[in-house]
């Protein structure tokens, strides 16, 4: 067999740190995968990646072979005065070389890690991101020597620089996990401390309802409040997850974005290749590109459709497509759709523009609709259509699923807060109920029709953009 030629030898590395990265949002994960997958890159046998904690300190976040499991955070730490090559690294913004460590003057700290693994030839490579150093990766030879070439250092810096948005991104992932589980304590600490307080108050109403009618009517009142408070509490708790969710969504789509253009580079070379260097024993490598080429398109797709749920306004003089919203949000539960239930689409081209709020109107569509998809058990089918009435100037969507349906005696209480007719844990209640707020901020209605075991109709009426 003929030998792999270097550059698609180093493609096929590229392609893999990629794939590696995209497998994992966990911060040590993605630097295991970079250092692993550099030091196969440039055919080299240790590599270490350490990250700038601050000014002073560096953090070793994965070595190649890697860190025995449990390493503690304090031996990891270093001092990056101790060690000059490294500080060298990141003020002069670029590579360092070593040719020989038993020729080059080194620190105390630095001795210490060449005599651990034996070291001999050296490469300090920083990661730079918008004229900032977010760490340096360090590659070396074990017992011998070896020169590195122009191509190779020019190579490991240009993967470097573009690593350095994987491992900014992760980190992002890992500060907003910790602000989330800080938030989910936080708002768990204070609805136990609401649950003591609505225990005690509901103590001391019934000790008062048994005295006379004037505090039994206090005590009415003040079931209202603790409800209202209670509802209050829940919204802002689905406020804070969105608001989480949209972020974190954010920092998802920008993450992919960054793999999809070395894997659509990596595209456009291959068929870039084959098309000036056609392989007649290769009959199925066009077929191979454009299955490339469409899954990159379709994952594009998917990004595009989680940005519009991850846009975070207030404002309600947006101009919003119906049909947009209405296929961002099928995209998103293409999962929970797929070879279960048939979606028949019918939308109209006139008069489908809304004022309002874009965002707010995906996760109210959003959230019928996936009313509708966990109304059916098995098979089914969910028609969507989107119409105009001139006569009202009124945009008209009606979504009807052929689920389970809603007993007549609960279908009125179906948008109400905290009613739900799911299992204990699957559901919180809110969901209609934040759906009809929102149809209501944009001067709308909502009404549902249904028949236990034929289905339910959801019916809502926007007024049209002028």
């Amino acid at each position: 067999m003929d030998k792999i030629p270097k550059s698609v030898r180093e493609l096929n590395i590229l392609i893999k740190i990629n794939q590696d990265i995209i497998s994992t949002l966990v911060f040590e994960d993605v630097l295991q995968a970079i250092s692993n997958g550099m030091s196969e890159l440039l055919n080299i046998e240790t590599a270490a990646v350490y990250t700038i904690q601050n000014e002073k300190e560096l953090l070793l976040g994965a070595t190649t072979p890697p860190l025995p499991p449990g390493v503690p955070l304090e031996v990891r730490l270093a001092s990056i005065d101790d060690h000059p090559y490294i500080k060298r690294a990141i003020q002069d913004h670029k590579p360092i070389i070593v040719d020989d460590t038993k020729s080059a003057k080194f620190s105390e700290a630095e001795q210490n890690v060449v005599k651990l693994r034996n070291l001999r030839s050296m490469l300090f490579l920083p990661f730079i991101l918008k004229g900032d150093v977010l760490g340096v990766l360090i590659l070396g030879t074990c017992n011998n020597t070896r020169k590195y070439t122009e191509h190779e250092v020019n190579l490991g810096q240009t993967i470097a620089n573009h690593l350095a948005v994987a491992i900014q991104n992760a980190k992002l992932h890992e500060d907003i996990k910790i602000h989330r589980d800080n938030l989910e304590k936080m708002v768990h600490e204070k609805t136990q401390d609401l649950k003591t307080a609505i225990e005690e108050l509901q103590a001391a109403n019934d000790e008062l309802y048994s005295k006379n009618e004037i505090i039994i009517d206090q005590n009415s009142e003040l079931k209202d409040t603790l409800q209202h408070l209670k509802e209050t509490q829940a919204q802002l708790l689905q406020s804070e997850k969105m608001a989480s969710l949209g972020t974190l969504t954010a920092g998802v789509a920008h993450e992919i974005n960054n793999p999809l253009n070395f894997i659509m580079g990596a595209y456009l070379r291959f068929d870039n290749y084959f098309r000036n260097k056609p392989d007649p024993n290769f009959k199925e490598s066009e077929l191979l590109l454009h299955s490339i080429k469409e899954g990159v398109d379709r994952i594009s797709t998917i990004v595009k459709s989680l940005n519009h749920f991850s846009h975070n306004s207030s404002k309600m003089d947006e101009s919003c497509n119906i049909n947009h919203i209405l296929d961002n949000c099928l995209i998103i539960l293409n999962n929970e759709i797929f070879d279960r239930i048939n979606v028949e689409q019918n939308y109209t081209d006139d008069h489908i523009l809304v004022k309002g709020n874009a965002a707010n109107l995906h996760h109210a569509l959003l959230n019928i609709l996936t009313n509708s998809i966990q109304a059916i058990e098995g098979e089914g089918r969910i028609s969507i259509k989107s119409a105009y009435n001139s006569k009202f100037n009124k945009t008209i969507i009606e979504i009807e699923d052929t689920g389970k349906g809603i007993e007549p005696e609960i279908i009125e209480k179906v948008m109400e807060p905290f009613f739900t007719t799911k299992d204990p844990g699957k559901g919180a209640g809110l969901g209609l109920s934040i759906s009809y707020r929102i149809i209501e901020e944009h001067q709308g209605k909502i009404v549902i029709t249904s028949k236990v075991g034929k289905g339910t109709l959801v019916r809502i009426e926007l007024p049209s953009a002028s």
